[in-house]
């Protein structure tokens, strides 16, 4: 498939960067054929699948908060309900289902009691987007097809085999995580110690991934919140000049496969 794929990596807000990477592709003129995203990657994901523009996208990420995504419901199986996001997530892009999407997406989610990668390229779009999403510990965790589905970052938090899949002519893989501050603003409460030791975890399980994409473009989030919506303006602008100076690169790619 002649284009651009991203393989979108997870990083609850950080995700935002890749909207400014998004932004800079489309004002370079540079089309994207496929999309793959797990976690917050997964979210932005859809949207840019969707064929919401980038500009207008970044324009929206300040206007999301978390009681757009999540509702406080503790039980035995996690602090929060995700439902709200897998019914954002179709509002958001306008289809109720992965495949009337206008660019071909894959979410990508870990069945927590096999251990295994799930890869969501059909099918009912919020649900699958949820399950990307919902964060062991914190976000009770979806059935869906009989299996238990967590945050896909435990298995794949930087989704390049899953692009792959999808076949574009050129995998470029966004990690917002590879230069996070050390304290992803500061250590104020449990959610904040269980996202830090979860990013930690999925970052060093990212590398893997990444070796396999033919470019990979690390947003600089360094002084940036991972929980705070208001801090969307700079990590949308991180990804534009993390984006930039890649440009010739991955023209060059392209002209060579074409």
């Amino acid at each position: 498939m002649k284009g651009v794929g991203l393989a979108l990596g997870g990083g609850v807000v950080y995700s935002v960067a890749s909207v400014g990477v998004a932004k800079a592709l489309e004002s370079a003129g540079i089309p994207f054929v496929a999309v793959a995203g797990t976690s917050g990657g997964a979210l932005v994901g859809a949207a840019i699948a969707a064929g919401i523009p980038a500009g207008r996208l970044a324009e929206m990420t300040g206007e999301i908060g978390w009681g757009d995504l999540i509702s406080f419901m503790p039980n035995r199986m996690g602090l929060m309900d995700g439902s709200p996001t897998a019914r954002f997530v179709e509002k958001l892009c306008g289809v109720s289902r992965i495949e009337e999407l206008k660019v071909p997406f894959s979410a990508v989610a870990c069945d927590i009691s096999a251990g295994t990668e799930v890869r969501f390229t059909s099918g009912p779009l919020g649900p699958a987007v949820q399950a990307s999403c919902s964060i062991p510990g914190l976000f009770q965790p979806p059935l869906i097809g009989g299996r238990l589905l967590v945050d896909g970052g435990i298995v794949a938090n930087v989704p390049v085999r899953a692009l792959e899949e999808l076949g574009p002519a050129v995998t470029l893989a966004v990690d917002v995580l590879a230069l996070a501050p050390s304290q992803q603003g500061r250590l104020r409460t449990g959610a904040h110690v269980i996202l830090k030791a979860y990013n930690t975890m999925v970052r060093e399980m990212s590398v893997g991934e990444e070796r396999k994409a033919d470019m990979v473009v690390v947003p600089d989030v360094s002084g940036w919140s991972v929980m705070n919506f208001r801090d969307a303006p700079g990590l949308v602008k991180a990804g534009e000049e993390a984006m930039q100076p890649l440009l010739p690169r991955l023209r060059s790619l392209l002209e060579g496969r074409k």
